[in-house]
């Protein structure tokens, strides 16, 4: 879905429009940038998957921004981790769209779109992105204080943390309230500092498709399962 000689066009005359959405979590969110600026924003809590307001959404987004979906270059979105029908339900639509217009696909994971929302002037910390899965589990992976990957993601159960050393140089981020966060400081009996609560904003996406695409970068598009039972 990365159309390189459509993309190389861009790579040099980056005044792009973007089409961000995230369905992988139970809050939604749908940005729109024209010109490399974003021009719309919409968030929304679906205690279900939003299969049925999708591409209505969409098509009021466009509407509202005086923008065709023809005018749009690329699509960009989540791949998770995160909810199964949610995330298989973004890449549907995604495709579905892309196809009579040629539209590039960009997909990136929700443990990227936290960790660009973090602050630039926390420095000499690494950072532990957590997600909550189902029940008591959480998706986790380890990033440096350059925002690098260091770890692949996984998850625990229970709050119980995986053994991390110098504990006290990271800074746990992401899916995090003041509950998360009490649970998991008297349960692994550890300092951590706990930063505030992160969202998966489709702002993100916008902002990850515009860099990766200035470094000539192309993501895939999937889907990222972590539990072993999703991924057969």
């Amino acid at each position: 879905f990365i159309k390189k000689s459509i993309l190389q066009y861009y790579f040099y005359n980056l005044n792009m429009n973007i089409l961000g959405f995230n369905t992988s979590t139970e809050k939604f969110s749908l940005a729109i940038s024209k010109n490399n600026q974003i021009v719309y924003y919409i968030s929304k809590n679906f205690k279900k998957n939003c299969s049925k307001y999708l591409i209505p959404i969409i098509k009021d987004s466009l509407i509202k921004t005086n923008m065709k979906l023809e005018e749009i270059n690329v699509i960009s979105i989540s791949v998770g981790p995160g909810s199964f029908t949610g995330i298989r339900l973004g890449i549907a639509a995604a495709k579905g769209l892309s196809m009579p217009y040629n539209i590039n696909i960009l997909g990136f994971n929700n443990m990227e779109l936290i960790v660009d929302s973090i602050d630039n002037k926390i420095e000499e910390k690494n950072f532990l992105v957590l997600i909550r899965g189902k029940k008591n589990d959480f998706f986790y992976q380890l990033f440096n204080n350059k925002k690098k990957k260091i770890s692949n993601i996984s998850f625990f159960s229970d709050f119980k943390l995986p053994n991390l050393r110098g504990s006290k140089k990271i800074v746990i981020v992401g899916d995090l309230d003041k509950k998360i966060q009490s649970q998991i400081k008297s349960i692994n009996k550890k300092k951590f500092i706990c930063f505030k609560q992160k969202f998966f904003s489709a702002k993100s996406l916008i902002n990850l498709s515009i860099r990766n695409l200035l470094k000539k970068n192309t993501k895939d598009i999937e889907p990222v399962y972590v539990y072993n039972h999703y991924a057969k």
